[in-house]
């Protein structure tokens, strides 16, 4: 084990190959079936909803999501790179898993990955099969990354932001992993802060690319605080409260109001909560009550 040590621990997560897993888990007999059930609940919750919405067989009714407090946050379609990231952010971890412990040991813990990010899939369904979501998102098609984004995106679900709800499970899920492991201290520091702030950085390119609003980022975090077992609400508001501390793009005075306005949400949606065992009724609520005073407007 000390030689893997030695060998990795000096690595970014994001220098690990993020192809390697698509080579192992969906075809080794410990995670064969967690990995096919991943890909089949995000093809049908995820794929098939939107697009059965866009065809007209599903007749789920939108509510768009936009607020004014939304425009004062600029759109920078730079930030795009980020935002793709989502994808190898979560698996590049795995991948280090992979060298760092060895299959035996790091399969388990890929399993387990697995079955949460499908969880977050399969439980984001019980909102958006209540109330679609979508908002004003800009025309915008220059590169191939938004030419993709607007051909395989139909933009329907928006609360929650799946983009947050994965990389808030990446950086907890692996934190606790890394315990667990007994990783050494030099790594844990360097990876957790590297995943935090990784985490942060594609939360605000959701809002940068205006693939969602700022209340999609508050259902996120609380829904991931009620589905899985490694984030408590006070470091849910602790990761709220450092959105856009190192963006210059977005002004202090106007950066309190964001993050007073997503803190407030999340405090709303977990105390909301509290009057029933289902986890998402808070959020059904509030795109009711929401989709009322738009109309109403």
């Amino acid at each position: 084990m000390q030689w893997r040590i030695q060998k990795f621990s000096s690595r970014k997560l994001s220098s690990f190959n993020w192809f390697i897993p698509y080579l192992i888990l969906p075809f080794h007999p410990i995670t064969f079936k967690a990995a096919w059930k991943f890909i089949g609940t995000v093809i049908k919750d995820f794929v098939i909803l939107q697009f059965f919405e866009k065809w007209k067989i599903y007749k789920i009714p939108i509510v768009n999501v936009q607020i004014p407090l939304d425009d004062q946050i600029p759109f920078i379609p730079e930030k795009v790179e980020v935002y793709i990231h989502f994808i190898n952010f979560w698996l590049s971890p795995i991948t280090m898993l992979f060298f760092r412990l060895g299959l035996r040991q790091a399969l388990p813990a890929a399993k387990t990955f697995l079955f949460y990010i499908t969880k977050a899939y399969s439980e984001a369904t019980k909102v958006y099969s209540y109330r679609l979501s979508t908002t004003d998102r800009p025309d915008y098609k220059k590169g191939r990354h938004f030419k993709a984004i607007h051909r395989l995106d139909p933009h329907y679900l928006c609360v929650p932001s799946l983009h947050v709800a994965i990389v808030v499970l990446t950086f907890s899920f692996f934190k606790t992993i890394f315990e667990r492991a007994n990783f050494t201290q030099e790594e844990k520091k360097n990876w957790n802060e590297e995943l935090y702030s990784g985490a942060l950085a594609i939360t605000e390119s959701v809002l940068f690319v205006k693939q969602h609003s700022v209340n999609c980022v508050s259902a996120a975090m609380y829904m991931m605080t009620k589905i899985t077992p490694f984030i408590t609400a006070q470091e849910a508001q602790d990761f709220i409260s450092h959105i856009f501390e190192n963006s210059p793009e977005i002004d202090q005075e106007k950066r309190i109001e964001i993050v007073n306005h997503i803190m407030n949400m999340f405090n709303q949606f977990s105390q909301e909560s509290k009057q029933t065992d289902k986890w998402e009724v808070p959020i059904q609520n509030w795109l009711t009550e929401h989709s009322q005073k738009t109309n109403q407007a």
